[in-house]
């Protein structure tokens, strides 16, 4: 979960510094940035709608204007975010880079496959799951339970049963130990997992 604030609307914003340096407190705080535009809400739109038409996500789109719900109303007006973010994963350092353009907005450490068995290449993010349910040796292992290993979120990679996603073993992060998958702690998969949508460029190196 994500803690929301009460912050200026989009059009009151203060305007943000020029080229003050992007972290995830500057992009959640609502702030006019030059990486979001301001988005006057027609009648039929629906946040799904505006956060695919401007690739970005629900979760960051109401965290940016301080939404509490999905509701919206056409002539209201929304900040919203429109400049792709990138994800880099060095298997090496154990380490997930996200990115905006050129800039560097946090690293998160990870924990990568045993016996090198993370695949190396580019992606792209093709499923996106809250509290997902894990297929195991036969089992189906429901979200919440202690077995379950994924965690509060999923990232899918495109490569069948390859992704991001959290850990119920948080004192493994920062090792070689996953099955193949990338693994993060379960604060910070949820973070990532709110800014990242479908389409969401990675890359992994050795």
């Amino acid at each position: 979960m994500f803690m929301l604030c009460l912050l200026p609307t989009a059009a009151s914003a203060a305007p943000a510094a020029k080229g003050r340096p992007l972290n995830m407190a500057v992009i959640f705080s609502g702030e006019a940035l030059p990486q979001s535009v301001v988005y006057k809400v027609k009648q039929g739109d629906t946040l799904e709608k505006i956060a695919r038409r401007h690739k970005t996500t629900i979760e960051l789109t109401k965290i940016i204007n301080g939404l509490e719900s999905d509701r919206i109303r056409a002539g209201q007006e929304l900040r919203v975010w429109n400049v792709p973010f990138t994800i880099k994963i060095s298997k090496t350092r154990n380490i997930l880079a996200l990115k905006c353009g050129k800039e560097v907005v946090k690293t998160y450490p990870v924990s990568t496959g045993a016996d090198n068995n993370t695949p190396v290449g580019k992606f792209k993010i093709t499923t996106r799951f809250k509290d997902p349910v894990w297929f195991f040796e036969g089992r189906e292992i429901a979200s919440g339970d202690p077995a379950n290993a994924l965690g509060p979120r999923w990232l899918g990679l495109g490569k069948p049963q390859y992704g991001i996603h959290g850990t119920i073993h948080p004192g493994l992060i920062g090792q070689s130990v996953s099955h193949g998958c990338v693994r993060m702690l379960n604060d910070d998969v949820i973070e990532l997992y709110n800014v990242v949508p479908v389409g969401t460029k990675v890359t992994i190196t050795d």
